[in-house]
């Protein structure tokens, strides 16, 4: 036979091509994630896959050796964390001869750098070794070309690592991260999609408390009928600080009462004089609960939770979320209720790893600051309600009028984007009769803030040069 009559060499040459064609064959097709296994449950494709490239690796091809670590690895994935270290390193310093690694006229180079680099990768997932970390992120870069989507779910955990080597030891606990993982993407699209929340991947600085008590005097001044409120606020920074807790989170408050007394405007400058950053999401009429959890890819409008999108954008793990008119929130199902997805938002055994069908990944709730505003609680569905220290809000009194009017004055400046002295002076008998009908009538500020608005237009018609002044006043 012809065979027999090849030289020795020929015929290993020819045998380590055989064995190591074998077990690339027997590899599951998909991405890592199928692939990872429970410890100790081989698939029969899987196990004869390593089998092939450990025959491969004794007979001494360097192709098969690494397959060989590599699927070991894969299918036991709570073991080899310091064996898979110290290869790494070794096969990262065998690419000078490149001939080790050529196989039927082929250069595999390439594909041994994306094998050794999974091992880095695996190392570090199962080690968390700051240094390691570094070395494989140093070695990506080294490649030039784009992580395989495979390793898709190992890249996350590698900037989880170089995210805490970055922070000094006695800053790490006032960070958080917010993406716990991402799934591997099917598509490229996806892809780049999902490369622009890297960044929620590594541990964000936590938003602190205000170093004093002056926002609560701010907020005294500015609404007085709101001292329950401002009340509960300042008791808790008291005690965070007196327990040496810096990072900001407010027990979720609910404000409730009737409509237009600046319950949403309150809580908007809490956010501002405790310089924190405030998302505000509006609930009136909300059925899509796909505005929370996030749509799933492969639809038209696949995206990320709203929250998630605003974390990324304000770069903060514990912004101050206002959900303003939360009575008023949707009861359909379509895709899920909200007020249910809310609940596990709400709850600290839950919260911390709140799955996001955009991501496939867990996202960390916990840390933010909840406070909502509601006129009753008559629609709000009991397992919600309880879960809120809901505070009545008061009604302004005749004296608060000059404060009252002030903050509809900054207000209307703020639109406009002027200062409050650029505005026109109302004449004095106009305010004279504000504040009567304000006295008469303090339940509605929304009211005196429409008032506000048409006096001040027509304050200004007043003073154009062709205009006639004090007409208007008849």
């Amino acid at each position: 036979m012809s065979h027999l009559k090849c030289q020795p060499p020929q015929v290993l040459e020819r045998s380590q091509r055989f064995t190591v064609e074998m077990a690339v064959a027997c590899i599951p097709l998909g991405d890592l994630a199928e692939a990872v296994q429970k410890e100790g449950c081989w698939s029969p494709p899987e196990e004869f896959a390593w089998q092939w490239a450990t025959i491969a690796a004794q007979q001494g091809s360097k192709l098969g050796e690494i397959y060989a670590l590599v699927l070991a690895a894969r299918l036991q994935p709570k073991s080899y964390g310091t064996f898979l270290r110290d290869a790494f390193y070794f096969w990262r310093g065998q690419w000078r001869n490149k001939a080790d690694f050529w196989m039927d006229s082929r250069d595999r180079s390439a594909q041994c750098r994306m094998l050794t680099l999974e091992m880095g990768l695996l190392a570090v997932a199962r080690l968390e070794d700051p240094a390691l970390a570094r070395e494989v992120n140093r070695f990506i870069r080294e490649m030039e070309s784009a992580v395989p989507l495979p390793l898709f779910p190992l890249q996350c955990v590698l900037e989880r690592v170089l995210g805490m080597a970055e922070i000094p030891e006695e800053g790490r606990r006032a960070r958080r991260v917010v993406l716990q993982s991402m799934q591997a993407p099917g598509k490229e699209d996806d892809r780049r999609n999902l490369e622009r929340f890297r960044p929620l991947l590594r541990p964000l600085p936590l938003a602190a408390w205000p170093r004093s008590l002056s926002w609560a005097k701010l907020l005294r001044q500015e609404f007085p009928w709101m001292e329950a409120a401002i009340g509960a606020l300042e008791r808790q920074q008291v005690l965070a600080q007196r327990l040496g807790v810096d990072s900001l989170r407010l027990r979720p408050l609910l404000l409730l009462g009737p409509a237009g007394m600046g319950k949403t405007r309150f809580l908007r400058r809490l956010g501002e004089t405790m310089v924190a950053p405030t998302l505000f999401v509006p609930l009136a009429g909300a059925n899509d609960n796909m505005l929370l959890k996030g749509a799933a890819r492969g639809w038209s409008s696949a995206r990320p939770g709203f929250l998630v999108e605003m974390m990324l954008e304000r770069q903060c793990p514990n912004p101050i979320v206002i959900l303003d008119e939360i009575d008023k929130v949707g009861l359909g199902r379509q895709n899920g209720r909200i007020w249910e997805t809310l609940l596990t938002f709400l709850e600290p055994a839950s919260s911390s790893g709140v799955l996001d069908e955009f991501h496939l990944g867990e996202v960390d709730y916990s840390a933010i600051s909840w406070v909502a505003t509601a006129n009753s609680l008559e629609d709000l569905p009991g397992p919600l309600r309880s879960r809120w220290e809901t505070i009545r809000v008061g009604l302004p009194q005749a004296e608060d009028f000059d404060r009252i009017l002030e903050n509809v004055r900054r207000d209307v400046a703020r639109e406009y984007g002027v200062d409050t002295a650029a505005l026109p002076d109302l004449e004095i008998t106009v305010r004279d009769r504000l504040q009567q009908a304000f006295a008469r009538n303090p339940r509605s500020m929304r009211d005196l803030r429409g008032v506000v608005y048409r006096l001040l237009e027509m304050q200004a018609m007043a003073e154009r040069p062709s205009g006639r002044n004090g007409d208007w006043l008849q």
